[in-house]
Formats: C-alpha cells, sequence, structure tokens
C-alpha cells in the first residue's frame, strides 16, 4: 500500500466538482461548501438535499450526465460519487489527466486522496483514515473519539492560539522555549 501524506486543504474560493447526485454527493457537497469551495454538481437526477442546496447555497447545478469536456472549467478538487462504474472511471483518468486531486467513493484504486473520518470541536480537527480499506472503521473511531474528546477541546485550541501568539512577541526567536511553556500548559490543562 502507498504510504499517504496527511493534509488538510485550504478550499477557499477554490473551484470543486461532484459528480453525483445521491446521498453521498450531498455529504461532500456539504463538506466542500463547508470548506468555502465553489461546487458545481454534474448528475442527470438529484436527490431531494442537492436540489435543496442548489436553491439556498451558491453551487452550480449541471442537470446532465458527466463529460470529459467538464474539466475545461479548471477545477481544484473533484470527488465522484455515482453507481456508474463507467462514469467513475472516465471521471478520475479525466483527473488524472488534467492533475487535479481527485476521490471516486468507494473505488481507493481511483484516489489521489481519501476523505477521513473527522472529530472536529472548532478549530481542533483530528482526522481518521484507513487509507481507503475500511472507512467503516474509520467511522467507528471517530465515534470512539467524539466521545473521549470535551465540547470544551475548541476553547483550548484558541487559548493555546493566543497563548502562542503572546509568547511570540514576549521571548522572540526563542522558538524551543516557547514550545517548551506551551507544551507545560497543555499538559497541564489536560491534566484536570
Amino acid at each position: 500500500m502507498t504510504k499517504l501524506f496527511p493534509i488538510f486543504l485550504k478550499l477557499d474560493g477554490r473551484r470543486a466538482l461532484v459528480v453525483g447526485g445521491g446521498n453521498m454527493a450531498a455529504l461532500r457537497v456539504r463538506q466542500l461548501i463547508d470548506a468555502g469551495a465553489r461546487v458545481t454538481v454534474v448528475s442527470p437526477k438529484t436527490g431531494a438535499e442537492i436540489d435543496e442546496l442548489a436553491k439556498t447555497v451558491s453551487i452550480e447545478l449541471v442537470r446532465r450526465g458527466f463529460q470529459r469536456s467538464d474539466f475545461s472549467r479548471h477545477y481544484f478538487i473533484v470527488i465522484a460519487a455515482t453507481d456508474d462504474p463507467e462514469v467513475q472511471q472516465a471521471v478520475f483518468e479525466e483527473a488524472e489527466h488534467h492533475g487535479v486531486l481527485c476521490n471516486v467513493v468507494d473505488k481507493p484504486a481511483c484516489c489521489s486522496f481519501y476523505t477521513p473520518a473527522v472529530v472536529e470541536r472548532g478549530d481542533l480537527k483530528i482526522a481518521i483514515s484507513t487509507s481507503g480499506r475500511s472507512p467503516s472503521l474509520a467511522g467507528k473511531l471517530r465515534e470512539y473519539l467524539e466521545e473521549a474528546i470535551p465540547e470544551n477541546a475548541a476553547d483550548l485550541a484558541q487559548i493555546v492560539g493566543l497563548l502562542r501568539s503572546k509568547l511570540r512577541l514576549e521571548i522572540p526567536g526563542d522558538v524551543a522555549a516557547q514550545k517548551k511553556l506551551i507544551s507545560e500548559f497543555v499538559e497541564k490543562v489536560l491534566k484536570k
């Protein structure tokens, strides 16, 4: 199995293409919108959730099947979430040809990235991946972590961010001392 490079992408204002109109496509559209992407959905049929998103959120909805020429619009990221293996393969091939990040749902061999299960507490985000082998395991682990990580962890992330900024001003250039003080603070808070 190929080693993966873990990463969180900044998608604010970037163009994203979702091919498909069902429940999984709707989930990915919501995630992309939440990340600030400008989303286009291409699908001949769409479920109620995507129809509602098209009415209430600014996504572009193209009601037709995927065409390879869709890639002429220079997308940064694409997700194929259809139940048609030929369409899934065509999306992957075009993404590879154009050098676009691509995830083909339930087909790890046709992905340049995987979408992890995520635990979120404000700015604190923990991603869990099984390298596409077992999304259900990643989901179960997410449930365990959601129970274990307190809701106020987001507050701690914000406080540590402020502390970090203050330490940069008070002891500039001494990164080792800054890290040590932050680490000691976090340990004390987490032991409570």
